[in-house]
């Protein structure tokens, strides 16, 4: 029978692409997390910040620089005296004195090694407000890196049970196929008895064929689904997945969710983690208005030089700046600028999660209540179904009865798994919105969840 082949071949794509074996949301999760490019990069991103901090805590230390040469000159570097013969008259008393006429002074090839230190002394707090931006800069890359792990858990809890509402699409959509088709051959046996009307037996055939195709339907997105998934945790093949559908009885209250999120959001952490290297980049600037004073020494070693060069030699420097066309006061005006355009942002930033939360919230709460409505609804249509069914078998009910009392029921079946679709990947992006996505295991592990599969009925 042309169902029979459909409902088979609907089972191999099923089985092929989902493979035999059983794929958790724990084990998914870290599968993605394993492979996932993008939480990869983050945490790159805040491996860099770290190493650029440890590098900014060099500034207090002693900066030490060694240089080294040889060197050709033209000619040997001397003065010449003999501008003094006419004041000595025809007194010659440089050979007493062991001097030559032209006193060399540094010979035409020499080398050196020279070795110089410089220790800040006062830098205007600049040192230390750089240091205080790196450290931040560092915990702004950590929120981003967590940020992206929570944005890549969300997508997988969407990918994930987006496969498992398709899996169960496909079982419900088989099993009308199937009613359908047993009731198709009770109507021929009736019609050949000439208990039922040409009419009745077309109409059971129409919506046969319409759910066939609608059976087909489901499976092509169950493919697509699988696919979704594969690309999300890394692999070529995802096994049947043990996690199914679920949703809770009741949730924490809105308040809960909200003190959580002005606790933890990730966006709302990271404006809060600018103001505050804003507020450091405003120091750094306003250093530029003091002097900055080092201590400094040196020393080294060279050959083939005269002793009249020291050998050695300690001091204090300092470095002011006069003028410089006003770059520093407008540099520093740009980061107090900077400052009040973040304290803004954060402002704005708390007021979006406020409202991000409660439209989450509202929403969960409103699947859960159409999931319980549904569940009502699901207990009614399946009694009704049955008393149609009882009542052709017995003579007493139209076909017709039974199919739309067959198709009604797969109707509500698939809405409730949709809503526990929409109340799953909701509470996701609810619990990444309060920065807790490392808790959606406490909800759908939860002793007090209900779960809907219809893979194996």
């Amino acid at each position: 029978m042309r169902f029979t082949a459909l409902f088979i071949l609907s089972a191999l794509i099923y089985a092929i692409a989902l493979g035999q074996s059983t794929l958790s949301l724990t084990e998914a999760a870290e599968m993605t997390f394993a492979t996932n490019n993008k939480i990869r990069a983050a945490k790159y991103q805040a491996i860099a910040a770290k190493r650029n901090r440890q590098a900014a805590l060099s500034l207090f230390s002693p900066q030490i620089n060694i240089h080294s040469g040889w060197v050709h000159a033209q000619k040997d570097l001397y003065i010449d005296i003999n501008p003094l013969k006419p004041l000595l008259g025809s007194l010659d008393i440089a050979p007493l004195l062991g001097l030559d006429w032209k006193y060399t002074i540094q010979n035409r090839n020499f080398g050196f090694i020279e070795a110089d230190i410089t220790v800040p002394i006062f830098t205007g707090g600049k040192i230390i407000s750089a240091v205080k931006a790196a450290k931040i800069s560092e915990q702004i890359a950590i929120t981003q890196s967590l940020a992206q792990e929570q944005a890549t858990f969300t997508k997988l809890i969407e990918h994930y049970f987006a496969l498992s509402i398709a899996s169960s699409a496909v079982s419900v959509r088989a099993e009308v196929v199937k009613g359908l088709q047993r009731h198709m051959d009770n109507i021929s046996d009736l019609e050949s008895l000439g208990m039922a009307t040409k009419a009745e037996v077309l109409y059971v055939k129409y919506r046969l064929a319409q759910a066939e195709q609608e059976l087909s339907t489901a499976t092509s997105t169950l493919n697509l689904a699988h696919k979704a998934l594969c690309t999300t945790v890394g692999c070529e093949q995802i096994g049947m997945l043990s996690t199914p559908l679920f949703y809770l009885p009741t949730i924490e209250s809105a308040e809960y969710f909200t003190t959580l999120a002005l606790q933890n959001n990730t966006q709302l952490s990271e404006v809060k983690d600018q103001q505050q290297l804003a507020k450091q980049n405003i120091a750094i600037h306003r250093a530029e208005f003091f002097p900055e004073i080092v201590a400094l020494g040196g020393g080294g070693f060279t050959r083939n030089v005269t002793n009249i060069l020291p050998r050695w030699a300690v001091g204090v420097g300092l470095n002011f700046k006069l003028f410089d066309g006003l770059k520093r006061e407008y540099q520093y005006s740009a980061a107090k600028n900077t400052y009040r355009r973040v304290e803004a942002l954060e402002i704005a930033a708390e007021e979006d999660i406020r409202l991000l939360v409660t439209s989450l919230y509202n929403k969960t709460i409103s699947t859960l209540e159409q999931i319980f409505a549904l569940q009502k609804s699901i207990d009614f249509a399946t009694e009704y179904l049955q008393m149609q069914q009882a009542a052709f078998d017995e003579g007493a009910a139209t076909s017709t009865a039974v199919i739309d009392a067959t198709i009604e029921l797969a109707a509500v079946r698939l809405e409730q798994l949709k809503y526990a679709y929409e109340f799953d990947t909701t509470l996701a992006q609810l619990l990444e919105a309060t920065g807790a996505s490392h808790t959606y295991f406490n909800y759908s592990n939860s002793p007090a969840k209900y779960t809907l599969n219809y893979e194996k009925e």
